[in-house]
């Protein structure tokens, strides 16, 4: 008589490690058993093994622990008045992760990157991004690197490093989310005058110092995307001269800074620094962005102080995702424009008509101003429960074309903008009004230097006669 199949919880869980959540019938089929015998034996496995979904969804998933920071971590949220609140539960199994909604209700967009039980094969996309970039996160990435044993290019980071970057350095990212408790308990200690805190005052003194141990550490302020230099500080402004009246809230912003201005890659830079206030201002004015950019001369550099949007006042935050982040997660296949994967994003209803109006509008103007970085970084959704997402503010929105080169050297530059396709002619001809308006102004600040004002004068009247022959308006 043939001995009688049997299962033991290690070949289960060496199975579940090897091919990631199974139902109890694969587990059962695998191993030549009956099905009741496989749920007999995972009942031994208390908390390792864990039952995604129920009835005929059902299946099970070995937990997989992250190096020493453990298989599971509460998210939080940050409020705009700086209190914090549980949004969910992050799992790590073999296989993939899980994300449990504190509320009863998932957020609206979820269905559209994890399943119905919460699952999604790599870290979800609001984890993801905050993987340290530009500038500041290469710093940071590069200091971190050899203590938490991660690759120094935070581009190579799997989604357990991200995971252990964020239990040490994730108080202070962009948005508002904050993964793990002990991060959350030194983001809400803050202090209020904590050495990144600037009077309006010592702008002149205090920036030129922060932008040299920007350039030998990166550590003042948290990681931001961009490349240029830059740092990140609360700026005090000065108190009101009525005694009865509560003093001005600080303010986040994020600092730009040029190379010295006695050098032509500096003075170029410098020239682009100014030029991106310029269109800040207009895209401001024309409800695109958050709120214009102040250019500052001192100690030998230019400096571009752009307020974040990210932060309210002295504690609060508020949510923001990358296109990138949306883009890689949804898995719509490739795009090269933002218009492109924001048009895959309105026909599935993620993003509304109007918000893809304006990214077409947005992109059209980068075009006309010769922005040729408008990579998929540089567009941000707000991130908080609703759906379709919602377009966050413009930034990073400046003529990268004339920018120099990696060697510093200044190169001539065609400037030759395409005209609008017939479908996208109304938001082309509003977008070059903008551009218009900007090269104007570009031509006209007295903190441009006369090569550069020679340029914009010159772009100026190539807008003008593109908008003679194709605008609508």
């Amino acid at each position: 008589m043939a001995r009688r199949a049997i299962i033991t919880l290690p070949a289960l869980t060496l199975r579940l490690q090897a091919q990631g959540p199974q139902t109890a019938l694969q587990l059962a089929a695998a191993a030549g058993v009956d099905r009741s015998q496989v749920s007999r034996t995972l009942a031994a496995a208390n908390d390792a093994v864990v039952q995604i979904g129920a009835a005929r969804r059902a299946r099970y998933a070995l937990r997989r622990p992250v190096r020493t920071i453990g298989a599971r971590w509460p998210i939080f949220r940050i409020d705009d008045v700086g209190r914090a609140h549980e949004w969910g539960e992050l799992e790590a199994f073999h296989g993939g992760f899980r994300m449990t909604w504190a509320a009863t209700a998932s957020p609206l967009w979820a269905g559209a990157f994890a399943d119905v039980d919460g699952w999604v094969d790599g870290c979800p996309f609001f984890v993801s991004d905050l993987r340290p970039q530009g500038f500041l996160g290469r710093a940071l990435a590069r200091r971190l690197s050899d203590s938490l044993l991660l690759p120094a290019d935070p581009t190579r980071w799997s989604d357990d490093d991200t995971l252990v970057f964020l239990q040490t350095a994730g108080d202070d990212l962009p948005g508002n989310l904050v993964v793990g408790e002990t991060p959350l308990r030194r983001a809400l200690a803050q202090p209020d005058n904590a050495p990144d805190w600037v009077a309006d005052s010592d702008r002149a003194t205090r920036y030129p110092a922060l932008a040299a141990e920007s350039m030998q550490t990166g550590v003042p302020g948290s990681s931001a995307g961009g490349e240029q230099p830059k740092f990140l500080v609360y700026l005090q402004p000065a108190p009101l001269a009525a005694p009865d009246v509560s003093p001005p809230p600080p303010q986040a912003v994020l600092v730009k800074f040029s190379q010295p201005l006695d050098t032509p890659s500096g003075r170029r830079w410098a020239d682009l620094l100014a030029a991106e206030s310029h269109a800040l201002a207009i895209l401001t004015a024309a409800g695109e962005a958050a709120g214009e950019a102040r250019v500052l001369d001192a100690g030998g550099r230019r400096f571009l102080e752009v307020p974040r949007f990210d932060r309210v006042g002295a504690h609060g935050r508020r949510g923001v995702v990358s296109l990138g982040a949306l883009h890689e997660a949804l898995g719509t296949g490739p795009a090269n424009t933002w218009v492109q994967a924001a048009e895959t994003f309105a026909a599935t209803g993620l993003i509304a008509p109007e918000a893809l109006g304006a990214i077409r509008r947005r992109h059209a103007f980068g075009e006309l101003i010769g922005n040729i970085d408008m990579h998929f970084g540089n567009l941000a959704f707000w991130l908080d429960d609703s759906a379709p997402f919602r377009l966050a503010p413009a930034y990073d929105m400046l003529p990268m074309l004339w920018a120099p080169t990696t060697g510093g050297e200044i190169v001539p530059r065609t400037f030759a903008p395409l005209p609008p396709s017939p479908t996208h002619a109304a938001d082309w001809s509003i977008a070059a009004h903008w551009a218009a308006a900007f090269w104007q102004r570009v031509a006209a600040d007295p903190c441009i230097s006369p090569e550069f004002a020679a340029t914009a004068h010159t772009c100026a009247e190539t807008i003008s006669r593109l908008i003679t022959r194709f605008s609508t308006a």
